[in-house]
């Protein structure tokens, strides 16, 4: 009965009409912008995050998530049509369904990305239940001394599996700790490190700082990128027929294979879609009767690749939700959001706030059954989008972040500090520092902190208790541990540019 509790209130969320609505005008946003090659979720979330604040929480929940999962369903249109994939987690997508579109079968490869996206999403959801129900039992288990290695973890997971280079990436997540010790001192409320600001005298806002460095950077990169999005591939589009069940029949094995390692994958904190995706893809070939096809248009290929992507949706949340540790950029940006509606990142944010999860669950069913009704005749829609002048994209995204920002507060300031994170995060973009780990630091540094002087209190400042707690000892050295697998990847990744470094003079 746990387990059925969390379906239960998903599914009685939807007879609010309204949530309805959210969740359309989600999955909608979330397709179109899958359409855009090198717009995703990320900067998506960044660019709507700001008019979530008026909505009510549960709302706010079931809207992101929807245009998570228009997202990466529209993003296989342009791979497979076009050879543009819209995300990176759509590349082996693009391979394989470009090659059946020159062939003439691209109806079959849009008809196998639209069923594995279908059924992935589906079947990640009660998957998604299983695995965070005993997370959220085990939450009373935590104080500060645990929630402070919670933390640690967050930011290091970040830090270490998705950066290229993971000393940058701890210079980055210093960066956002600092930002976030500016204001309020946690134990005797005195202002610090304002010099003499007013603005900042209580802290910098999170949300114009989350937009400009996720967000607004990303936007400040795309316009060196001259471009346009139908000028890459030469391929005369058009809209193929359905293919029939005949045809989509051979691919269902490889779907459901898909679907549980793209959601156990997602659901490790700083994978992703990406590795969800590639993984499901390797080991779909090792199992298929047909592995000569991989690469060279194989239905199997894309349903594995498309129903994994589409599962870790739902892998990701159970870190985010769970234990406060976001998946991906895009869940940080999720936690933004809980931040400023009042909920507090960890694990007893579902059990102080059990509305989240059944949102959750909720906007994903809701936008899942969306995407059965309208899914294929979004294609249309999708490839007039792909053929959008970039520049008017990007100018008309700046226009809506500022205007988001602004509204927030009605500060000017806060537009000046989303700009000038901006600035920063498109030079971190550039130079090769994480601003996913820079923004989870703004995020978490706060509670970090206050965790970490409250619980050496509550041990008499004894490092030798806090760090001798069984929870709190596993998570710091699962940190240690972490660290030094992104060092060791850092250290390998600069040995092949050396080796090829050489190659080249030679």
């Amino acid at each position: 009965m746990e387990y059925l509790q969390p379906l239960i209130g998903g599914l009685s969320l939807l007879s609010s009409p309204v949530i309805w609505v959210y969740v359309l005008f989600g999955t909608v946003i979330g397709v179109i912008v899958g359409a855009l090659p090198g717009i995703g979720t990320t900067l998506t979330y960044g660019l709507v995050l700001p008019f979530t604040f008026a909505m009510d929480p549960v709302n706010a929940i079931a809207f992101l998530l929807s245009i998570s999962v228009g997202n990466q369903y529209g993003n296989s249109i342009p791979a497979i049509l076009m050879g543009l994939p819209g995300s990176a987690s759509a590349i082996m997508t693009c391979i394989d369904g470009y090659a059946l579109q020159r062939r003439g079968e691209g109806g079959l490869a849009l008809g196998v990305s639209y069923i594995a996206a279908l059924g992935g999403q589906i079947v990640s959801i009660p998957l998604f239940v299983v695995l965070t129900v005993p997370l959220v039992q085990a939450a009373y288990l935590f104080m500060q001394p645990e929630m402070c290695a919670l933390y640690l973890l967050g930011m290091v997971c970040i830090v270490s599996l998705t950066g290229k280079n993971v000393i940058k990436g701890l210079m980055a997540a210093g960066f956002g700790i600092g930002i976030a010790l500016v204001g309020l001192d946690p134990m005797n409320n005195t202002p610090r490190f304002a010099f003499g600001f007013r603005a900042v005298r209580s802290g910098f806002e999170i949300v114009p700082i989350m937009i400009g460095l996720l967000a607004v950077g990303e936007l400040f990169r795309s316009t060196r990128q001259v471009f346009q999005w139908g000028e890459v591939s030469g391929a005369k589009i058009s809209l193929p027929r359905f293919p029939s069940w005949r045809q989509l029949r051979p691919t269902i094995p490889s779907i459901l294979f898909g679907t549980v390692v793209g959601t156990l994958v997602g659901a490790i904190p700083g994978a992703g879609g990406t590795p969800s995706a590639l993984i499901s893809y390797q080991y779909a070939q090792f199992l298929s009767k047909h592995p000569e096809e991989f690469g060279h248009g194989s239905i199997e290929g894309i349903g594995a690749n498309e129903a994994a992507q589409n599962a870790s949706n739902s892998g990701e949340l159970v870190p985010t939700f769970s234990l406060g540790i976001p998946g991906s950029g895009s869940m940080v940006l999720l936690l933004g959001c809980l931040t400023a509606h009042g909920f507090i990142p960890g694990p007893q944010l579902l059990r102080t706030g059990p509305e989240l999860f059944y949102a959750s669950i909720g906007g994903m069913l809701a936008s899942t059954v969306i995407l059965i009704i309208t899914g294929w005749k979004c294609a249309t829609l999708m490839l007039k989008a792909v053929n959008m002048n970039r520049q008017v994209v990007t100018v008309l995204a700046l226009a809506t972040t500022v205007i988001g920002v602004y509204s927030l507060n009605a500060r000017v300031f806060d537009v000046f500090v989303m700009l000038a994170a901006g600035i920063i995060g498109y030079f971190m973009l550039r130079y090769g520092y994480s601003t996913a780990g820079a923004a989870l630091a703004v995020v978490l540094g706060a509670g970090f902190e206050a965790n970490l002087r409250q619980g050496l209190n509550l041990v008499d400042n004894s490092w030798v208790k806090f760090l001798s707690r069984p929870i709190t000892g596993i998570t710091v050295a699962t940190c240690f541990v972490l660290l030094l697998y992104g060092l060791y990847r850092t250290h390998k990744a600069r040995q092949r540019l050396l080796v090829q470094a050489s190659s080249e003079k030679s």
